[in-house]
């Protein structure tokens, strides 16, 4: 039984990252003004959520990893990239360590509230992954403030923390937050679609094994 249910995550924890592998370049090419679409969350939350802790950071560490190789040193974000080239072990901490920590953070508040209300704990499991994604943004970026203005992504004079959360953050945390919510009642149908018909199912076939192998004992 444990076997299995290690051997089912490991599917799950498959399909996901190539969701996420498809996600990040689609992300990185669609564009609403100054908004970047990234969809690339939403796994992080699935990874959390249905697969737990451990599963959770994984993906999140790999949603990072693509990040940096794909935008910070294979050039696809200019941003990432200009920044990498001037700071790059801060950059690849930035983008690996604040996607692993959002995964981490939204699994243990959604095992800590599912136990009271699964619902909730879906609520609040897919909005605290923006929030850990784009602060933890936010502090890397301050701690590369010359960097920044040297670059000419902060003009000289101007609020440096102001320019980094309105301008760098803002749009995109109130899409990603956004769009993480609405996706709140499919994910939670997930979660009860993969409770009812999966975990049960194996669960009722497994007693009837046993109680067919302790017949035969008998």
């Amino acid at each position: 039984m444990e076997t299995f249910s290690q051997a089912k995550k490991l599917t799950y924890f498959s399909v996901l990252t190539a969701l996420t592998v498809v996600l990040q370049l689609i992300g990185n090419t669609v564009r609403i003004g100054a908004v970047t679409l990234n969809f690339s969350l939403i796994p992080i939350v699935l990874a959390a959520i249905l697969l737990g802790v451990w599963y959770g950071t994984a993906l999140g560490a790999i949603t990072g990893l693509i990040i940096l190789l794909h935008g910070g040193i294979l050039g696809a974000d200019g941003f990432t990239n200009v920044l990498f080239a001037t700071d790059p072990v801060i950059i690849s901490l930035v983008c690996i360590v604040k996607t692993a920590a959002a995964g981490a953070v939204s699994a243990l508040l959604f095992k800590w509230i599912s136990k009271k209300n699964g619902f909730a704990a879906t609520v609040v499991a897919s909005g605290v992954v923006p929030v850990i994604n784009s602060g933890l943004f936010i502090l890397g970026m301050l701690c590369i403030i010359p960097s920044l203005r040297a670059a000419g992504f902060i003009a000289e004079g101007a609020n440096a923390f102001a320019v980094i959360v309105i301008g760098f953050v803002g749009l995109n945390f109130v899409f990603e937050f956004a769009l993480n919510l609405i996706v709140v009642p499919a994910l939670y149908r997930v979660i009860n679609v993969v409770d009812r018909s999966i975990f049960k199912k194996t669960d009722a076939k497994a007693k009837r094994t046993a109680d067919t192998e302790n017949k035969d004992e008998e």
